[in-house]
């Protein structure tokens, strides 16, 4: 949310680009009307969720074979996300840069497309990393699927980042803030033996009412309808 208007997702993103065919859009949008609302579900099991979520996955990665990757269309879309950051990102991430705290987009989503965004607002600094769903493309700019695991709302944890360049950044650190806004999200720290401190913020826009009580018993703090960074920022300045 920004301001109380929808923005794009990773996924979303990608159908913005003027060469992708409009089969291919329809389809896209037809999946996320069906799962998202299973996504936020406040009743459904997480058990039950992560079901739904691997067949969302794979029928939207398998969706994306055959289609020509839009390289150049992507990093123009991803200047028209700048303006969508939460207030505050650009606060986090200088501070982040001058005390070299390594910082971790962990996303479910497509990683060109979150690698586009953080391009085009300058975040893609040397201490952040994105560990996401990269797409597998042959010689003729083709997509082929997806490299590796597919990573989903409900597995993103320590298991996916190992072996990557920032786990080998932050495999001897102990305190983490971590941020999302999806109840999987809290589990993106589990694992993490090393780790003595662990805070957790929980964003909550969509469906929050039903949901507020699942996001209280999975966050340390729970911000509602909040689209900002204040608090981790806030949280930031006390540490030093």
């Amino acid at each position: 949310m920004d301001n109380g208007r929808m923005v794009l997702t990773s996924f979303g993103m990608f159908r913005e680009c003027p060469s992708i065919p409009q089969c291919y859009r329809d389809e896209e949008i037809k999946l996320a009307s069906y799962y998202k609302p299973i996504e936020v579900d406040p009743v459904m099991s997480i058990e039950e969720k992560t079901k739904h979520m691997v067949d969302w996955y794979q029928a939207a990665h398998k969706l994306l074979k055959g289609v020509k990757f839009p390289k150049q269309e992507l990093l123009e879309v991803g200047h028209k996300m700048v303006e969508c950051f939460r207030l505050g990102v650009k606060e986090l991430i200088s501070w982040s840069q001058t005390q070299q705290v390594p910082v971790l987009v962990f996303s479910a989503g497509l990683g060109e497309s979150v690698v586009a965004a953080l391009k085009a607002a300058n975040f893609l600094l040397p201490n952040v990393k994105v560990v996401s769903n990269f797409l597998a493309i042959d010689e003729t700019d083709t997509i082929v699927g997806i490299k590796g695991d597919v990573i989903h709302t409900y597995n993103k944890n320590e298991t996916a980042i190992k072996g990557t360049e920032y786990y080998e950044m932050v495999k001897e650190r102990h305190n983490v803030l971590l941020m999302g806004d999806n109840i999987g999200d809290a589990g993106m720290a589990e694992g993490m033996e090393h780790c003595d401190v662990i805070i957790k913020i929980g964003f909550l826009g969509r469906n929050a009412g039903p949901n507020l009580e699942n996001y209280l018993n999975k966050f340390d703090i729970v911000l509602v309808n909040d689209s900002t960074m204040d608090a981790a920022n806030a949280i930031l300045k006390r540490v030093l």
